[in-house]
């Protein structure tokens, strides 16, 4: 499962994915409705890829958080985000046991279960393996269309650089006279 396309964005519900960066904005695509909007580049964004959960131990990131739900619920779907507190920590608790429950607060947990089902809905999980043999065929065909575009910028500037046909004028005519008297 590849997270680092999906992200959120301050002010806006839900989970987003990446589809193009402009100058000035970022194009995102709605993970619940599949609508793109543009996001500027001043506006709070984090990737699900650099968010970790606190735990007794070390921290762990939220990708392995749900994987671990994922494999937890049997690929299904997970408690309702709109369930009790108890409810909510007992299922965490049975993904992620040294969950740190003095500091992560109620509302992170129904945030991450809201986030589970999205990703669920949007088939997210199951894009595990067929993301990196696209990204692998994708970075074996650049190099071959870079070197066709090197060729081709070489002819270019050789043609430029081809000196024109003089016109048999002396060259003391095409000397511009300075701007000075006497000159």
């Amino acid at each position: 499962m590849d997270l680092s396309k999906i992200i959120t964005v301050a002010g806006k519900p839900g989970l987003h994915r990446v589809v193009a960066q402009g100058r000035q904005a970022i194009i995102t695509e709605s993970l619940a409705d599949g609508k793109r909007a543009p996001v500027p580049l001043s506006v709070k964004v984090s990737s699900l890829d650099e968010i970790s959960m606190f735990t007794t131990g070390d921290d762990v990131l939220l990708k392995d958080v749900l994987a671990k739900l994922h494999e937890v619920n049997g690929g299904g779907a997970a408690v309702d985000s709109k369930s009790d507190d108890n409810t909510l920590w007992e299922a965490l608790l049975k993904a992620l046991p040294t969950a740190d429950r003095s500091r992560i607060y109620a509302s992170d947990v129904r945030k991450l279960f809201t986030w589970y089902g999205q990703l669920l809905k949007a088939g997210e999980f199951e894009k595990k393996e067929e993301e990196p043999a696209k990204e692998a065929e994708h970075k074996e065909a650049a190099p071959e269309k870079k070197t066709v575009e090197k060729a081709a910028k070489k002819k270019a500037d050789k043609a430029a650089k081809v000196k024109p046909a003089s016109s048999g004028a002396p060259k003391a005519a095409t000397v511009r006279r300075g701007g000075q008297r006497g000159s």
